[in-house]
C-alpha cells in the first residue's frame, strides 16, 4: 500500500504542474486587467505603470509563472508564499485560511446530511423496487439532481427568508452572537439544504443501484434459505456489503461539494473559500484566484486517492 500510494503521488505531481500552466494562462490571457478599475480620469497613467510593475504584471508570463509557481510551495512557512492580493494588500494565505474554517463547517454538515439520509432512501428504494414509493422517490431523485445549485438556493432563500422569514438572508451569524453554535446552525440551515438536496439525489441513487447488485448474489439467497428473517439479511448481510462502493464516494464528493459551496456560498454570502474565489474572479485578483485553483485541483487530486485507498481497507479483496 506504501508504494501505491507513493507512486500515485507521484504521478500527481506532472498532473499538478499541468493544472497550475493551465489556470495562469487563461487567468493572464483572459481580456482585463486587474488595474483596469483603476483607470479613471483622476489616475495619471504614470501611476497605472508604477501599479503594473507593482504587480510584476510588466514581466514576461514565463517569469511571472516561474516565479509564482516557485514560491507557491513554500505556502507552510512563509505567509506570502501566494502572493498579496490586489484588492486590499493582505498576504493571500492569510485571506484563504481564515476562509477555510467556514467552508469546512458547510461542507462538512452538508455531508454528513447527505450520508443520514441517502442511505435509507437508497436502501428503501432497493428493498422495494418497482413500487409506488420507489417510483416517486426516484422521480424527486430525479428533480434534485437537475436542479440547477443557485436556482435552488434562491429559492429557497425568497421561500423562508424573505417570505416566511424563518432563517436568515444571509452571514455565519447574527450581529452579536460569534461562537454562538445555534445561531451558526441556524444560519447553515439554508445553505447546506440547498447542497444536501442536490448531493441526495445522486447518492441515494448510487446506494439503490449497489443495494440492488448486492441483493441478488447468491450469498443473499443462501442466507434466506437458511431461514433468516428479511430484516436480517439486508441490514446485517447486504447493507454492510452495499455499503463498500459507498465509502468511494466520500472522496470524490469533497471536490464536488466545494464547486458547488462557491455558487451556495455567493448566493447567502457565506463567508467561506468559495465567495472569495468568486470575488477574486469579479475584481480579476490574480493571486487569488490561482490560489483558490490550485487548492481545487490538489483536492481533486487527493481525493481520488483516499478513495481508493478507502476501497481497499474497507475490501479486502483488493489489493494495489
Amino acid at each position: 500500500m506504501a508504494s501505491y500510494i507513493l507512486r500515485r503521488l507521484l504521478q500527481a505531481i506532472p498532473i499538478v504542474i499541468g493544472i497550475s500552466v493551465v489556470s495562469f494562462l487563461i487567468v493572464h490571457l483572459t481580456p482585463g486587467s486587474p488595474v483596469d478599475k483603476f483607470r479613471t480620469p483622476r489616475v495619471s497613467p504614470e501611476t497605472i505603470n508604477n501599479l503594473i510593475r507593482l504587480y510584476g504584471l510588466d514581466q514576461p508570463l514565463p517569469t511571472q509563472f516561474v516565479k509564482w509557481f516557485t514560491h507557491f510551495w513554500t505556502f507552510p512557512f512563509d505567509n506570502s508564499a501566494w502572493g498579496y492580493s490586489f484588492t486590499d494588500g493582505l498576504p493571500v494565505r492569510d485571506k484563504i485560511f481564515a476562509r477555510i474554517p467556514s467552508t469546512l463547517w458547510l461542507t462538512g454538515v452538508s455531508l454528513l446530511v447527505t450520508v443520514i439520509i441517502a442511505v435509507p432512501i437508497g436502501v428503501l428504494q432497493a428493498i422495494r423496487q418497482y413500487s409506488w414509493s420507489d417510483k416517486i422517490i426516484t422521480t424527486f431523485e430525479t428533480i434534485g439532481y437537475a436542479m440547477p445549485t443557485f436556482w435552488l438556493g434562491l429559492m429557497l432563500k425568497q421561500t423562508f427568508s424573505v417570505q416566511l422569514n424563518l432563517f436568515p438572508l444571509f452571514g455565519e451569524n447574527s450581529f452579536g452572537k460569534n461562537g454562538d453554535i445555534l445561531d451558526l446552525l441556524w444560519h447553515l440551515a439554508l445553505p447546506v439544504t440547498t447542497l444536501a438536496i442536490i448531493q441526495i439525489a445522486g447518492w441515494s441513487r448510487y446506494m439503490r443501484a449497489s443495494m440492488l447488485e448486492v441483493l441478488r448474489q447468491d450469498y443473499i439467497r443462501t442466507a434466506r434459505s437458511k431461514g433468516l428473517t428479511e430484516r436480517s439479511v439486508v441490514f446485517k448481510h447486504a447493507l454492510r456489503n452495499a455499503l463498500i462502493p459507498i465509502v468511494t464516494l466520500l472522496g470524490l464528493t469533497v471536490p464536488a461539494l466545494l464547486s458547488g459551496a462557491a455558487i451556495t456560498e455567493t448566493v447567502f454570502s457565506w463567508p467561506g473559500l468559495g465567495w472569495l474565489s468568486v470575488q477574486a474572479v469579479t475584481d480579476r485578483d490574480y493571486p487569488v484566484v490561482l490560489a483558490t485553483v490550485m487548492i481545487g485541483g490538489v483536492m481533486v487530486i487527493l481525493g481520488n486517492l483516499l478513495a481508493d485507498i478507502a476501497y481497499a481497507v474497507v475490501d479486502p479483496r483488493i489489493t494495489y
